[in-house]
């Protein structure tokens, strides 16, 4: 049954465990070290791939009839160097980037700016879209209506935006809180906006619900700085693929 193999993978991977009060997979493929899932999405479905890189594309290539809605994939880093364009041909996809999945359990010092982050219930969709569009073109949660977006506001204007994916009902403390899409718009950068950001949303995030998890480009060497400062670990590597 997809719920017994989907908690065997939930079991013995830390990625995969913090997204399960999100995730609800309707194909699971485990082989005992490797997995593939693939989750359902409001068009077409999110395809997670974990364990061995070689494993993985196999399930991927088999699968791929299975995989043909797939808009967003999650798949070992090394899987495009070791492999080029295997996944491309098996399901029409293209490279998104390399991201280091990070988690926090310990709610970071207070940084300066905090007074300016918050909820952004009162700004419009169309607002929090364009700051996105400014500052964080690339992310996968640009236009989705089913994240909670905070935001950095001064003097009456929005500089930065994270969303906060929120666990479904009945989570557990181990699924936490998903965090994506955080961006400083290019004219207020430099300012620590990004550091208040995530320092407020991530204690609040612990308060309640115990564990705090954001995806980060790897090439992005000075946010990485900042989130490892914060008391974020790292987790592990990841390979993202993207419909054109």
């Amino acid at each position: 049954m997809v719920a017994d193999a989907f908690a065997a993978v939930v079991a013995r991977e830390r990625m995969v465990r913090a997204n399960s009060g999100r995730w609800r997979p309707d194909l699971v493929v485990d082989t005992g070290d490797s997995a593939l899932l693939r989750v359902p999405r409001d068009h077409g479905c999110m395809v997670v791939g974990v364990g061995d890189v070689g494993e993985v594309l196999a399930l991927v290539e088999n699968h791929a009839a299975d995989l043909s809605g797939a808009r967003f994939l999650i798949l070992p880093y090394g899987i495009l160097h070791a492999h080029p364009g295997r996944v491309e041909a098996a399901l029409g996809v293209e490279p998104l980037g390399a991201w280091e999945w990070m988690w926090c359990r310990t709610a970071p010092a207070r940084q300066p700016g905090e007074e300016h982050v918050g909820p952004l219930g009162h700004r419009t969709p169309e607002e929090i879209d364009r700051l996105v569009e400014a500052a964080n073109p690339q992310t996968h949660v640009r236009g989705d209506r089913s994240v909670s977006w905070w935001g950095y506001e001064r003097d009456g204007d929005l500089l930065g935006v994270c969303g906060l994916a929120l666990p479904g009902p009945g989570f557990e403390r181990e699924n936490g809180l998903q965090l994506a899409g955080l961006g400083v718009h290019p004219d207020a950068r430099r300012q620590g906006i990004g550091a208040a950001m995530m320092a407020a949303i991530t204690r609040w995030g612990i308060a309640r619900f115990g564990l705090v998890h954001y995806g980060v480009w790897l090439d992005n060497d000075p946010a990485l700085r900042i989130y490892r400062r914060l008391g974020y670990n790292a987790g592990c590597w990841v390979q993202s693929y993207t419909r054109p």
